[in-house]
């Protein structure tokens, strides 16, 4: 073996020891030493360290196969073994480096969506312990990260029963209304032209999102409080509300208490497939007041008649139209 050969073997000895970790025979100080013996020694080292640099720099598959290249080319050329062996070793540490990159990688938390259908109802627990109920027609896509949990409501609407943990904050986005807590109990609706927020117990911040994805608190609810949240006015009306009134679905209700049919219909539409519509215009304000079942349209048709003397006739296209009851 030539002087020149024995010098890159042994270069390539110091590079594998000390690159892949183990300098239990040799730190640092010694290779500065070693390389400070000769100019050829300092040659040697950097031309190796030249020709490794960019391994950690590719994928395992392009890592492989330059590997392969490289030690096809040095085993033709030089036909120095045991400096092939010290290349495959460095080389498979940073294949299982790139492995692991890979694993962390495809364990990251994944976006899941949840929905039902016009009439359902769902229960649905999270990955923290938190608990998510969804009303009729409602779609929502959660993201449990490490520091943060998310829920967006793409329609409809939801109870959150929030465990609480302050080192990850519980965000709900609604729209253009943002949600914050930390753990607490509370309903939010999306609607056509603005959005509700009702809380139960805990302390709720109400924020409104811009078009620059800006964010800016408009309400902070302590329990029995509601904001009506208007994004187009930038703004949330807070007032109290009746818990049973709003909270009633949950168990397959609606309630009211002196509410204009108009809303009444509005709100039952959300559950039914076959719409209900008011036919004559006095009967918009006509004050509704009673539980419903929502579980059998029948059932709320029937009732409507019976107690606000009011006529169902169903269209052969299914919707049911409202009349005001002639007197005889």
């Amino acid at each position: 073996m030539s002087k020149k050969q024995d010098i890159e073997e042994q270069a390539a000895q110091w590079a594998v020891g000390l690159m892949s970790g183990d300098n239990r025979a040799h730190t640092e100080a010694d290779l500065a030493d070693w390389r400070d013996e000769d100019p050829r020694h300092a040659r040697a080292y950097a031309e190796l360290a030249a020709m490794t640099a960019d391994l950690d720099a590719v994928g395992e598959a392009a890592l492989q196969e330059e590997f392969e290249r490289e030690l096809h080319e040095v085993a033709e050329e030089r036909k120095r073994q045991r400096w092939v062996a010290g290349i495959s070793s460095l080389a498979a540490g940073f294949v299982v480096a790139a492995v692991l990159s890979v694993s962390m990688w495809v364990s990251a938390p994944e976006p899941v969506t949840y929905a039902t259908a016009k009439g359902q109802r769902s229960t649905i627990a999270l990955a923290d312990g938190s608990v998510l109920q969804l009303n009729t027609n409602t779609q929502v896509t959660t993201l449990m990260e490490d520091d943060e949990r998310h829920v967006t409501i793409e329609r409809g609407e939801a109870f959150f029963s929030v465990k609480r943990d302050e080192s990850r904050p519980f965000i709900v986005d609604a729209g253009d209304t943002q949600v914050r807590v930390l753990g607490t109990k509370f309903n939010v609706r999306l609607g056509a032209s603005s959005n509700v927020v009702s809380v139960l117990s805990g302390l709720v911040s109400v924020a409104q999102r811009s078009d620059d994805d800006d964010v800016r608190e408009v309400a902070l609810l302590h329990a029995g409080e509601q904001a009506e949240h208007d994004a187009n006015k930038n703004e949330a009306v807070v007032e109290g509300f009746d818990t049973g009134s709003v909270m009633a679905w949950r168990t397959g209700k609606a309630l009211y208490h002196e509410t204009p049919l108009s809303v009444v219909v509005q709100d039952l539409n959300r559950y039914f497939n076959a719409p209900l519509e008011i036919a004559d215009a006095q009967l918009a304000d006509l004050p509704v007041s009673g539980t419903f079942n929502l579980t059998d349209q029948d059932v709320v048709v029937d009732a409507l008649e019976s107690a606000f003397s009011i006529d169902a006739v169903k269209r052969l296209d299914g919707v049911i139209l409202l009349y005001a009851r002639q007197k005889n």
